[in-house]
């Protein structure tokens, strides 16, 4: 009713039940009497009554509310962050071994990424004209591989419009193994929908007709066919099966194992690898029994994925595997080590170059040596060995101890380019000691009689162990082994501080390690904590190089000569490499190893 006031609170009820606006103050309102004849309802707790079932009504209908607009935003977050797969992968066989696909379109993010990491890089800084700088180079590289026979803008530019995939099947690798060649291969392009086989090819042959569509020879034995924007080439099987896949459904896009580990990968991709695991390992079972070669392969993953992104300051290449079953172990065997963060990076030097960290390697190498010892090919061998270790009371005790073992390799004087070495083993402080106390007593033993020399030092209240060994030859052939290695000497330094075993080689190198202090290693460095951080932590096992480091102390200790020429002409984009980093982390859901390629 024009002019009438409808309260706030009144509106989601006029909206939901459609009433017009002061209807329900004229309403009639029916009353009962009781017998003493006072209304049954009195008006005040009848409009109390009115009021309390329309304010249940409004909540009921503001939750409902409420709750669909949750649901609708929650199915926007799936639809809008799934990756779906490309339509291209319709047309590799749903049996495929072997699937890649790259994407040149740069999908998602991975332009703004691109774009932020070559910035890093002279001549990129402008990030406007990033597409066209992008063509140049590609033009310079398709000119230079063609000997200018290619033309980037006319024959390649169009096939980079979109994602670019290729497919091997069991027989094209069966063949290959045998000298043959890939039979069914087949490559899969998104074109820009504007070319044909003829502009690509130039001159093509046929043309023949495939289930409706047309195919044109180009060369000796190749099919080129055009299916709307999508370009098809391979041999004449290969492109068949192609077009059979993507007619009836059946195409790698559809492979529940695929499926499975393109999802294990985080985020856009530039480029992916699909390896079916199954399959792979029984062709070379297969491969090995045509050979004469009877082995049973340990249980492999089903699949392996593997995924190239960029990042900001990083280039990331992760391989992805399906988990593998746990297979029934001795009880007295001890359990797979949990991940941890590193703890050796806080005692190495902040000048390190290069660090392998491995996590738990006493139980890996107990358990690894109890699977071989059930294997029936290697169990006899196995049982040798640990008859030879008893000496040493077992394997156990040989490597039992050992928790996380490192190797690192530093600089250890600018002023004579050497680069000297540690191998770090982390235990039970005790252990470490007993462990360090026999290896001495060992080689006290051994220098009876022959060049081996021992003799101890203090440094900053910390016990070394200098070994030389001699002449290698002359050792060799007291133990048996000639040729070990005549006129080269082997000297190595031995200590143990805080549950960590040291044996390292170079001169200085003890000293240098036990002179680092935890705010200034390499651990505390930004280039370490930066790569390690985007390789993941805590992990099983991790790598780190220092690429500034290296390049400087090579172009500061390297002859000229070494480093001139193509090197230097690529120093000023090398001068931005920060550094390299991998690990490996072990989870329910499979086996995660990333590498990553830092800029600064």
């Amino acid at each position: 009713m024009p002019g009438t006031h409808v309260p706030e609170s009144e509106l989601p009820l006029v909206a939901a039940t459609g009433e017009a606006p002061g209807l329900s103050a004229v309403e009639p309102r029916s009353e009962t009497v009781d017998l003493t004849g006072e209304p049954a309802n009195p008006p005040a707790l009848a409009g109390a009554a009115a009021a309390s079932g329309r304010g249940r009504r409004r909540w009921l209908l503001g939750g409902g509310i409420a709750v669909a607009a949750v649901a609708v935003g929650i199915w926007a977050i799936l639809i809008l962050s799934a990756r779906p797969l490309p339509e291209a992968l319709r047309y590799l066989p749903g049996d495929s071994v072997i699937v890649v696909e790259l994407r040149p379109e740069l999908p998602g993010d991975q332009r703004a990424h691109l774009g932020n990491l070559l910035a890093h890089f002279p001549g990129f800084a402008d990030q406007s004209s990033l597409s066209e700088k992008l063509d140049e180079v590609l033009a310079r590289l398709v000119n230079a591989a063609s000997n200018g026979g290619l033309d980037y803008a006319t024959r390649v530019k169009p096939l980079l419009a979109g994602p670019l995939v290729m497919a091997m099947g069991a027989t094209d690798l069966a063949g290959m193994t045998r000298g043959g060649s890939a039979a069914r291969a087949l490559v899969v392009m998104t074109t820009d929908g504007k070319v044909d086989c003829d502009t690509i090819f130039g001159s093509t042959g046929g043309p023949e007709t495939y289930r409706a569509l047309e195919l044109r020879s180009v060369g000796k034995d190749a099919l080129c066919a055009m299916d709307g924007k999508f370009l098809l080439l391979g041999s004449a099987s290969g492109v068949h099966a192609g077009i059979d896949a993507k007619l009836a459904g059946s195409g790698i896009d559809a492979n529940g194992r695929y499926r499975t580990a393109r999802a294990a990968l985080d985020g856009d991709q530039l480029g992916t690898l699909f390896v079916d695991g199954t399959k792979a390992s029984d062709l070379i079972t297969s491969a090995m029994a045509s050979s004469g070669v009877t082995l049973k392969l340990p249980s492999g993953p089903e699949w392996a994925m593997v995924g190239v992104r960029i990042l900001d300051d990083a280039v990331s290449l992760e391989l992805r595997t399906a988990p593998i079953p746990e297979t029934a172990t001795a009880t007295d065997l001890p359990t797979r080590a949990p991940v941890a963060d590193s703890r050796f990076a806080a005692i190495l030097p902040p000048d390190t170059l290069g660090y392998l960290e491995l996590h738990g390697v006493g139980a890996s190498v107990q358990r690894g040596v109890a699977a071989l010892r059930d294997n029936p090919g290697t169990s006899a061998a196995v049982g040798q060995i640990e008859q030879r270790l008893a000496v040493v009371g077992g394997l156990d005790n040989l490597v039992g101890w050992i928790e996380e073992l490192g190797i690192a390799v530093f600089p250890i004087d600018t002023g004579r380019a050497g680069i000297g070495g540690a191998v770090l083993v982390r235990g039970d402080a005790g252990k470490v000691e007993v462990e360090l106390a026999q290896l001495r007593n060992l080689l006290v033993l051994a220098s009876i009689g022959t060049d081996i020399t021992v003799h101890e030092s203090d440094h900053a209240g910390t016990a070394i162990s200098t070994v030389d060994l001699g002449d290698l030859g002359v050792l060799g052939n007291a133990l048996g082994i000639p040729g070990l290695g005549s006129g080269v000497s082997l000297k190595f330094d031995l200590a143990a501080r805080d549950g960590v075993l040291m044996f390292s080689v170079g001169d200085g190198v003890a000293e240098k390690l036990l002179d680092v202090s935890a705010g200034a290693a390499l651990g505390s460095t930004s280039s370490y904590q930066a790569a390690v951080r985007l390789a993941g932590t805590p992990n099983n096992a991790q790598l780190y190089l220092a690429l500034d480091g290296f390049l400087g102390w090579a172009e500061a200790h390297l002859p000229a000569d070494l480093i001139a020429g193509p090197a230097q002409s690529l120093r000023p984009y090398l001068d931005h490499l920060a550094a390299l980093a991998a690990s490996r982390r072990s989870t329910s859901a499979g086996e995660r190893d990333r590498l990553v390629l830092t800029v600064k």
